[in-house]
């Protein structure tokens, strides 16, 4: 039931991909707070989405475009992708510890790809904008990661989940059983109850239907830790 109501909420998720930058920022900030683990945790995300305006998150990445450290990391990748969203601290409450985003300030993340032939560098830069002011208040450029593009051998779940930032963006192969196909919102099944799967996306369809519930199957797709496969092919076993 827990697993189901993920894959719903999932599901419902990607139709709110424009605030995903919002989301991931506050998953961030819930891993540094392990000792709260217990409280209950309130995201009010209708009024998140008021906090910046459109103008202020294009103001808060062309600065950050302009500055010369950016400029020099951009000279070398191949492509890039940028975003700004709100910066959020921890106030707890009677009722529990809530999100509470901070006004004038934005956090722009540039996701930065490099392409090596057989190999792709990742490298992630976290730049603090004080909105108001219209200046860089903080620059964080995280080191390159360099990994395979394709790893053609079988994996099993098993190791795929429990190393998922080695395999992230990797295209993998993997086999297991297929369950709640047809049974949730999305182009999307479960394979041994712990990878989530999309046979639909943008960047192909995958023909799921002479495979059920049950059957055990072969998915090569590009894995997104921790536990998501963008099908390119599935084969039934």
């Amino acid at each position: 039931m827990e697993k189901t109501k993920k894959l719903a909420i999932l599901g419902f998720l990607l139709l709110l991909s424009f605030c995903s930058a919002v989301i991931v920022h506050a998953a961030n900030i819930l891993q540094s707070y392990g000792n709260i683990e217990e409280s209950e945790i309130n995201i009010d995300l209708a009024s998140v989405s008021l906090i910046l305006t459109p103008k202020e998150r294009e103001l808060a990445i062309n600065l950050v475009l302009v500055a010369p450290e950016i400029e020099d990391l951009l000279k070398t990748a191949d492509n890039y992708t940028v975003e700004a969203s709100e910066i959020f601290y921890m106030r707890e409450t009677n009722e529990g510890v809530n999100l509470v985003p901070k006004s004038g300030v934005a956090l722009v993340t540039l996701e930065i790809n490099r392409d090596y032939g057989e190999e792709f560098g990742i490298q992630f830069v976290e730049v603090t904008v004080d909105i108001e002011q219209m200046e860089i208040t903080n620059t964080e450029v995280k080191p390159e990661i360099i990994k395979p593009k394709i790893i053609k051998n079988l994996i099993s779940v098993s190791e795929l989940v429990e190393n998922s930032s080695d395999y992230d963006g990797v295209v993998v192969t993997v086999s297991g059983k297929v369950s709640l196909l047809g049974e949730v919102f999305g182009s999307l099944f479960e394979l041994d109850k712990t990878v989530t799967v999309f046979y639909a996306h943008e960047e192909a369809t995958v023909d799921v239907s002479s495979i059920e519930n049950g059957d055990t199957v072969t998915v090569t797709g590009k894995f997104v830790a921790p536990d998501i496969i963008y099908a390119l092919e599935i084969e039934k076993m």
